[in-house]
């Protein structure tokens, strides 16, 4: 794309130089030439001109943008297309990226990395009272002016990328080193993708590594999904329960474990580095990292830059579509134990029975014959309490076997 340098954009927009490219667009350099002033502007890669359902969502998302206006959002001042060429003109941050900061310093100092988590929380507190969530929160889209101030970058176009992408092919797309688990499977994203994305960011500016890397984008997805977030305190001496705390409640797998806003999350970090709260408990999560319809996941599918990840929504289990119960949620059965006390009561009342009248049921001759005895009138009438009628069956029984020649 250096054809572009020296050119002029909708005849106000003159490029100056390239500033980087990333999976979905170039960033240059250029003038506002009737406002007079630098601007950044982000060139769409071709590949998407003959995408026209993304490029409607990239200019409505885009243009919703610019309503943040935010002191820590990158602002939006302009979105346009010429000659196959659609843009967006931004405004120019000087200064270096989170991620260039790191890569050069290594871990940051607890208070600078605290301060830039804070001022990344107050713009996603600021997006999602509008309804906006990022989806590809990462340190390379946070920018750092000469005063310190972070910029979080990006806003329109990783929306409309999420948006589009879900639509047409039940994929999304994000930074594979920083995305959600529920991103990773193709799921629901909400404004706790963001913060599980700013826990994971917050654990790379205090530690100076990410927490999860494999030789593949997949496999570095299916680790967001299946392994617990290693333990921050082990890779840096000194670090606070109570920061760590913040960045493993933030970075819980399930969305329900992590902080439930982006403000709740800012009141928890602005005490994070007093002294009360430097030993306090750490945090835990009863159920373990994931639930059991969390834990059945599908591979994810990948493109090829390594930076970005396209996943399938989970294929979910056919007894679980159709409403059944999964047998780790299914209660046990309480046993019925009435009819097997019915049954032994019956049993050893008829085994005594039947021992008490066996010695008057038979008598034995000298010539050691058994002979059917008739029952005495005292012996039948217990049977016809018992059992109404048997004394008189047994009684004429008797007198049949009576009339037998031996």
């Amino acid at each position: 794309m250096d054809q572009l340098i020296g050119r002029r954009i909708s005849d106000r927009y003159h490029i100056k130089r390239l500033l980087g490219s990333g999976g979905m667009a170039y960033v240059y350099l250029g003038e506002d030439m009737i406002l007079e002033r630098l601007v950044a502007i982000k060139i769409l890669q071709p590949q998407f001109n003959g995408d026209e359902e993304f490029l409607q969502r990239f200019r409505r998302e885009s243009r919703a943008a610019t309503i943040l206006g935010h002191r820590n959002t990158v602002n939006i001042y302009d979105v346009g297309e010429e000659r196959e060429l659609h843009y967006i003109v931004m405004e120019y941050v000087e200064g270096q990226t989170v991620k260039e900061m790191i890569r050069l310093h290594g871990p940051l100092p607890l208070a600078q990395a605290v301060h830039i988590t804070r001022q990344l929380l107050e713009a996603l507190m600021q997006a999602h009272s509008h309804g906006i969530i990022h989806r590809d929160i990462k340190p390379h889209n946070l920018l750092s002016n000469d005063r310190g101030e972070i910029k979080v970058a990006d806003f329109g176009i990783a929306r409309a990328a999420s948006a589009s992408t879900i639509t047409q092919t039940n994929t999304m797309m994000g930074s594979v080193h920083y995305i959600s688990p529920e991103q990773a499977r193709g799921g629901v994203v909400s404004a706790r993708s963001d913060i599980y994305a700013a826990g994971i960011v917050l654990f790379e500016m205090v530690t100076g590594v990410i927490p999860y890397d494999a030789e593949s984008a997949v496999s570095i997805a299916l680790k967001h999904i299946q392994e617990p977030l290693p333990d921050p305190m082990q890779l840096r001496q000194g670090l606070p329960q109570s920061l760590s705390n913040v960045i493993l409640k933030a970075a819980a797998k399930s969305p329900d474990d992590r902080y439930a806003s982006a403000e709740e999350m800012y009141e928890d970090i602005r005490s994070a580095l007093s002294d009360e709260r430097r030993n306090e408990r750490p945090y835990f999560i009863q159920e373990g990292y994931t639930n059991a319809r969390e834990r059945e996941w599908s591979a994810p599918q990948v493109a090829e830059e390594d930076t970005m990840v396209a996943a399938p929504a989970v294929q979910e289990d056919e007894q679980q579509d159709s409403g059944l119960e999964t047998k780790g949620d299914r209660q046990p059965e309480k046993t019925k134990k009435w009819p097997y006390v019915v049954a032994c009561i019956l049993v050893f009342s008829g085994a005594a029975i039947f021992y008490w009248l066996l010695p008057e049921m038979f008598v034995v001759s000298g010539s050691m014959k058994l002979i059917p005895h008739v029952f005495p009138a005292a012996q039948t009438a217990v049977w016809d309490a018992a059992w109404p009628g048997e004394g008189q069956i047994l009684q004429e029984g008797a007198k049949i076997w009576r009339q037998v020649e031996l």
